[in-house]
């Protein structure tokens, strides 16, 4: 039985979808449809009401008539990839089934007809749907129905970054597929309720004749109200957020509102850090917003660039893990790739941690939000600077298994040989020194498949390789076939070549996906086949486009090469040569320039690689794209030029070499901002925008301007308390005439200060 990290947290609003599922539940005998669907973008609440559907926290609503309802439940988490195990949700299905009070036949079913042989997690793994029809629905329909109709919740049936699919079960692979291919078999007295994002189409269409429950969609007055609640709630019931408020603030309030885009996810993060004086309200202007846009404006506030090189090996190992890890098995992990790191000196990088690290069960350590993991693994979001590698991960937990590897159970040998496998090491092994390694080590791997076989066929083969025995033929998980055969089964499935033009399920054929990750041995083969060079996944993302992103030089050299489209561009308008720009991958950028790369091609909007190497703080691209003949002075769709982009993110030494290369230094913005607004607004972000304002001012930059809001960088600098850089403006000769009533509070500021 799963739980949910949110189990017991405070709950706002939604009265309106408890009473959308109070009415399908109510209508399920009647109606065509056996379910309902809940949906929203990433952060809108799905997870939130869905524990409070199944634990109410509150004493009166329709959450509690529904909690009485309730039949059985699963959470589908992908920091625990347990919870993503078909078996697994079978057991607990059957098993929440066996102890429920509102049914007293279905354990006596079961035993009658002799069901528990299906149950076993070998069979059930390789069939899991007949361990379903026969152990589930089965026995439900035969029952006499109970007096009130009932629910099955499974919430986040498409959460998964990193998990593994069976490659030996027949039939349904994932709890979603099972779900799906057997729903129309639910008796009528039982309504299915399932949570998944929007952007899910693969489970839009195997759900297609369920209800659709919108938490996001912001044409509904509902959820707009929704949202107003939220902020409003959180105000009446918070001191500390409260102390904020003020005659300005209101529209500050408004705008989370707006930018939020029904996204509570992202109305918690941003009160949060008002709460705990991280974030001031007016700064709510400045925060772009998308959800991604906040992670990074967050990571930004959050880590400085050093900093965040001393946390990425933590991050990179709560990616690769199977489960919630404590703090002392992360330092275990983290200690293996540098020796010296000391407990003391691990924890402070931990407490560095402590606004996107969450406490789990039993002291562990999982990151805040599923979307959070998925951006730091993505380049195009967080950039080059804050990308984690799953597979760093993975080395470092192959190691911690090497340290310890006498004392490890089979289910942890078995886990110990996955890591392996996904390493780094694999990139520099054979496969028989893999299979060395776990020899070497001391594990038992003699028994590591008696507790059964492993979902990963490559890894199977890595343990039989190294000495793993099969299971008794007579045991409880037998595999009834011979070593022999088992071992031809696997290399089969391991060594037969992929056709060329197979797409997945992001729409990425074979030679996207050797771009994406870098493999250059498996993309040479495919380039010398037909292949289609400029296939688009449907992101709209070619080979080229893949490859420039991660900032992989050989695989770019190969592609070019071969005649791809050097300027090809995504659905967002990124081409090769902006994708590696953003990333901060100097040597793509070289080569792409050489191929003949637009320089100054723009994307959807209307932001160069230029402006993202600015913006990015890659010093050695700015440098080699003008020395291109890049636009210097080409604005984005804000009206935002590389220097202002450079000026906000605190870069000097970019700054200087934008204004070497004769970059308007008083340019606006559509807000009126120039680059010495932007960098005395940001102020107290961080010592480099001290550093870009002084050297600003040292060029000639007009400190008397004001913004659309009447703003001079005076002002500015005096709301946000920074006594020397009000001092430098002052001496600069900026002219202090204000009468506008809109800046009362931030005049009365001033007035005190320079009294």
């Amino acid at each position: 039985m799963t739980t949910s990290l949110l189990q017991g947290k405070t709950f706002y609003c939604r009265e309106w979808a408890f009473s959308k599922l109070q009415h399908c539940l109510e209508s399920r005998p009647t109606s065509k449809t056996c379910g309902a669907l809940i949906m929203g973008g990433p952060g809108c609440g799905k997870t939130a009401l869905c524990c409070q559907t199944v634990w109410p926290t509150v004493s009166v609503g329709k959450q509690i008539a529904l909690s009485a309802r309730i039949l059985g439940y699963h959470f589908c988490q992908a920091h625990d990839i347990e919870t993503l195990s078909i078996t697994n949700f079978v057991h607990s299905i059957v098993d929440q089934l066996c102890t429920s009070s509102k049914l007293n036949e279905y354990e006596d079913i079961l035993k009658e007809r002799g069901l528990l042989d299906a149950l076993d997690p070998l069979q059930c793994e390789k069939d899991p749907d007949t361990a379903f029809i026969q152990t589930v629905l089965e026995p439900l329909e035969a029952i006499e129905p109970p007096d009130r109709n009932l629910i099955i919740l499974v919430d986040s049936i498409d959460e998964s970054y990193l998990q593994s699919i069976s490659e030996r079960t027949t039939g349904s692979r994932t709890i979603a597929e099972l779900l799906a291919n057997h729903h129309h078999l639910f008796p009528k007295w039982l309504l299915l309720v399932c949570s998944a994002r929007k952007g899910s189409k693969a489970i839009t269409r195997m759900f297609t004749g369920f209800r659709k429950i919108s938490l996001d969609d912001l044409h509904k007055t509902h959820v707009v109200r929704d949202v107003q609640q939220y902020i409003l709630c959180r105000l009446d019931r918070e001191e500390k957020l409260r102390q904020h408020l003020s005659r300005d603030t209101a529209e500050m309030l408004n705008q989370l509102h707006i930018k939020s885009n029904g996204c509570f996810l992202y109305l918690e993060k941003v009160l949060d850090g008002v709460s705990d004086n991280f974030i001031m309200l007016r700064e709510i202007k400045e925060i772009p917003g998308t959800l991604n846009g906040l992670y990074l404006w967050l990571c930004q506030r959050l880590f400085v660039r050093k900093q965040f090189a001393k946390i990425q090996p933590i991050l990179n190992v709560i990616l690769a893990a199977r489960r919630p890890l404590t703090e002392m098995e992360l330092y275990t992990c983290c200690w293996t790739r540098n020796i010296k790191l000391t407990i003391e000196e691990f924890s402070k990088r931990i407490d560095i941690l402590s606004k996107v690290l969450l406490e789990g069960p039993n002291k562990t350590k999982i990151l805040f939000h599923h979307s959070f993991a998925e951006w730091i693994l993505d380049v195009k979001h967080c950039t080059q600077k804050y990308l984690c590698t799953a597979s760093e991960g993975h080395s470092m937990l192959a190691m911690s298994f090497t340290l310890h590897a006498e004392n490890l159970a089979a289910v942890e040998v078995q886990d110990f040989a996955l890591h392996l496998s996904k390493s780094t090491a694999v990139n520099h092994l054979e496969a028989f020194q893999l299979a060395l390694w776990l020899i070497e080590s001391g594990a038992n791997v003699h028994d590591s498949l008696s507790v059964g076989m492993p979902k990963e066929q490559h890894v199977v083969k890595l343990l039989l390789d190294a000495g793993a025995a099969l299971p008794d033929p007579d045991g409880p998980n037998s595999v009834h076939c011979s070593r022999e055969d088992l071992l031809a089964e696997v290399e089969e499935s391991c060594m037969l070549p992929p056709e060329p033009q197979q797409i997945d399920s992001n729409g990425m054929t074979d030679l996207a996906n050797a771009a994406h990750s870098g493999n250059l041995t498996v993309l040479l083969d495919l380039l010398n086949t037909n292949v289609d060079l400029e296939s688009q996944d449907k992101q709209g993302q070619t080979p080229i486009n893949l490859a420039a992103r991660q900032g992989h030089i050989e695989i770019v050299a190969a592609l070019l090469n071969a005649g791809v489209n050097v300027n090809h561009t995504d659905n967002d308008g990124w081409s090769p040569l902006r994708s590696a720009a953003w990333g901060g991958h100097t040597e793509v950028v070289s080569l792409l320039l050489s191929a003949g790369a637009d320089v100054d091609h723009a994307d959807t909007d209307l932001r160069t690689a230029l402006r993202a190497a600015a913006w990015g703080g890659h010093e050695d691209i700015v440098i080699k794209l003008l020395e291109h003949g890049a636009n210097v002075n080409k604005t984005d769709n804000e009206g935002r030029t590389a220097l202002i982009a450079g000026a906000y993110m605190g870069h000097c030494e970019i700054v200087e070499h934008l204004l070497d290369n004769s970059a308007n230094i008083n340019h606006q913005d559509c807000d009126g901002r120039t680059a010495l607004s932007v960098a005395a607004l940001c102020l107290p972000a961080s010592k480099g925008h001290s550093s870009v304002i002084s050297l600003l001012l040292d060029r000639g930059a007009d400190v008397n301007h004001r913004d659309n809001d009447g703003m001079t960088p005076l002002l500015v600098a005096a709301y946000e308390g920074q006594y020397q850089v009000r001092i430098n403006l002052k001496k600069e000769g900026l002219i202090f005439r204000y009468s506008f009533q809109k800046c009362y509070l931030i005049f009365n500021t001033l007035t005190q200060a320079f009294i």
